[in-house]
């Protein structure tokens, strides 16, 4: 068997241990790289390699098959970044990156490079992990409650790299991704998932002067009521033990991230029962925690596999973005959580695409056929990552709201469209006037502070968010035109009207010599509303509803267009449960029919044969339609837009379109 030829970049204490582990294994070490050329000259001295000055030398050495990176986190992204791009499997300690949108970028490089990937949470690799997992699925039963702690103390200067803000110092991101990591490890384990994100968190903690945390705590709520209290810290000591009890049995383990490394590889688990009973489990390795890691890591690399099953790809970033809301809750930022730090896009792209567009009287630019709803953005940084990408993959019309995210959706999304000196490029849709200020009165205030927040002169497109059945339509209408005449919007529209409301407001227009309603963004999709997802909502999916937009040609741009998930085949690729996220109680409520079940059957059988995702077809139902239509979609990651962009290309008949919508 050929040895994998593998470098190492950084020479600190944890590149010692990776370098000794490669002893254990069928690894080659051919060089080190280090920024200090005597560090390189050093550590190859002990270890029988070629020293290189500069790590992007190493990366491009023709003779590594595998890069381990070992250097302090803030380079982690950008390392991993250019070993991806070279086509060198990456083996990253953890943090794999600093946020969780650099993870995200990074396994969309993976992918797109097809090179395999992996963060080195080597005690996952460990027999004894197996063993706690196997003992949680087999002999516990949810709801859990869970206790998982690291804690050490130290006393470093302020310059090292524990405490050291620039060096991505922290509690959380050092130690703080174990029992995060161990947490919905075991949540999954007794729910038979391979993980499980947690809805809720709450932390605290300890900073020091650079805003860095020395100790925190957090805890964890899960879907299936499991508990999880965790806790990192480098300034007190504890016996940093997991302890998970279902309250019939409780498993105890002593430093599970060690696995036996210090006493002689030998580990055991402990299991008491109510009574007091005690049962040991032993476990000994042969070969140390590194070399294992090594080991799966080679098999994966001979299997030209991507990424590891025992550390998916989403499992990583699942655990980066809890790690990102306990800092939050901390008001632990880095620069590399602000996105307005980074003048180029996170995955700069030379060749932009395009995707099909249509134009609306009123707008002197072409719309991208797919639009992207601003709610979802975590952060700054998320929010540049994501409308880069949208806009690299062609899109340029962006939905947001005076409501979404507290103001931020608008801030985030004026923030990226004016660095990137984009204001001519993109068409912006915006909303106001949402309950319980559904008021003539209220528009004019709220569309100024949209403007302020996004420091633009005028909006695209303007929706009322929300009707008021007690406002005459015309007072709406007027107030609407107003604004238009004085080149604050472009078109303007409605979005949650009935359609009674919708044609009432348009005749008066009309019959007036006024500006009417452009567009409607109600709800629209396969699946049908049986019930509002929020009060106050509707759907145009409705026969006389349609008939209307296709007789007058008005042009939708309907939210929850997929049916928030309806229709997916499986939960992939996603991170922390976000607010938004449909539970089991609303798909009953708002979807769950049997006109709708029947609809989705039909939508998978429909996929199958034209070999695409369900939820693409979905989405291409909406596309589909005969008259123009605009579909709001809601990515967190580069995964899900692209998923989505795709279902532009799926051509449907209209026989289809009738069959999928129970019509024949």
């Amino acid at each position: 068997m050929e040895s994998i030829r593998w470098g190492i970049l950084g020479t600190g204490a944890i590149a010692k241990a990776f370098a000794e582990a490669l002893k254990e294994t069928e690894g080659k070490l051919v060089a080190v790289a280090s920024n200090t050329e005597s560090r390189a000259m050093e550590f190859c001295d002990l270890y029988d390699c070629s020293p290189i000055l500069g790590y992007q030398n190493l990366i491009s050495h023709p003779e590594i098959d595998a890069v381990y990176i070992a250097t302090p986190h803030p380079s982690h992204f950008e390392l991993s970044a250019e070993c991806l791009r070279n086509q060198k499997a990456v083996l990253c300690e953890k943090p794999l990156s600093m946020n969780a949108t650099e993870t995200m970028a990074l396994i969309d490089l993976s992918r797109k490079n097809n090179t395999l990937l992996m963060e080195a949470f080597m005690y996952k690799i460990h027999p004894q992990t197996n063993q706690i997992i196997n003992l949680v699925s087999k002999r516990l039963k949810g709801p859990l409650n869970i206790q998982a702690e690291f804690c050490f103390s130290v006393e470093v200067p302020e310059t090292h790299r524990l405490v050291n803000k620039e060096l991505g110092g922290g509690s959380i991101l050092d130690i703080g991704c174990y029992p995060a990591s161990i947490s919905r490890y075991i949540v999954g384990s007794v729910n038979n998932k391979a993980f499980m994100n947690p809805i809720s968190l709450a932390g605290e903690g300890e900073l020091n002067a650079q805003g860095v945390d020395l100790n925190a705590s957090a805890s964890l709520k899960f879907e299936d009521g499991s508990i999880a209290e965790i806790k990192s810290a480098t300034n007190s000591v504890s016996e940093s033990n997991v302890t998970i009890s279902d309250n019939n049995l409780t498993i105890i383990v002593n430093q599970p991230w060690h696995c036996g490394e210090f006493t002689d590889r030998e580990s055991e688990i402990k299991i008491i029962d109510n009574e007091g009973s005690k049962e040991i489990i032993e476990v000994k390795t042969d070969k140390g925690l590194y070399a294992l890691q090594i080991d799966h890591f080679s098999e994966l690399y001979r299997n030209e596999s991507i990424e590891s099953s025992l550390i998916p790809h989403n499992d990583s970033h699942g655990n980066m973005i809890l790690l990102d809301t306990w800092r939050k809750d901390l008001k632990v930022i880095y620069d590399a959580d602000r996105g307005e730090h980074r003048q180029v896009p996170i995955i700069p792209s030379n060749t932009p695409k395009s995707l099909p567009s249509l134009t609306i009287p009123g707008i002197n630019k072409e719309l991208s056929r797919v639009v992207f709803g601003c709610d979802n953005q975590s952060d700054s940084n998320h929010a540049f990552a994501m409308f880069d990408h949208f806009f690299q993959q062609g899109g340029n019309v962006f939905d947001t709201a005076y409501i979404y995210n507290d103001g931020k959706s608008d801030s985030y999304l004026g923030s990226w469209v004016n660095s990137r000196a984009l204001r001519n490029e993109v068409v912006i849709l915006g909303k106001g006037a949402h309950t319980p200020d559904c008021f003539p009165k209220k528009i004019r205030p709220q569309l100024n502070e949209t403007l302020s927040r996004m420091s633009v002169a005028h909006l695209d497109i303007y929706c009322l968010h929300r009707d008021n059945e007690d406002i005459p339509v015309e007072e709406f209408i007027d107030t609407l035109n107003e604004l238009k005449n004085e080149g604050l919007i472009s078109i303007f529209g409605a979005s949650n009207w009935s359609l009674d409301r919708f044609k009432a407001a348009n005749d008066y227009a009309l019959s007036s010599g006024k500006e009417a309603f452009t567009v409607l963004s109600n709800n629209f999709s396969l699946a049908q509303m049986n019930n509002p997802v929020w009060p106050g909502c509707f759907s145009c999916s409705e026969e006389d509803y349609v008939t209307y937009l296709t007789e007058n040609q008005i042009s939708i741009f309907p939210w929850s267009s997929q049916a928030r998930g309806f229709f997916l085949d499986s939960q992939e690729f996603t991170g922390l449960t976000h607010v938004a996220d449909p539970n089991t109680e609303e798909q009953k409520r708002v979807w769950g029919s049997e006109d709708n079940l029947e609809r989705r059957s039909r939508c998978f059988e429909l996929a199958t044969k034209k070999a695409v995702d369900p939820i693409q077809l979905a989405l291409a139902f909406v596309l589909n339609q005969k008259f123009p239509s605009f579909p709001l979609i809601g990515p967190r990651n580069f995964f899900e837009t692209e998923s989505s962009l795709h279902a532009i290309n799926i051509d449907l008949s209209d026989e289809e379109i009738s069959w999928l919508n129970l019509k024949s």
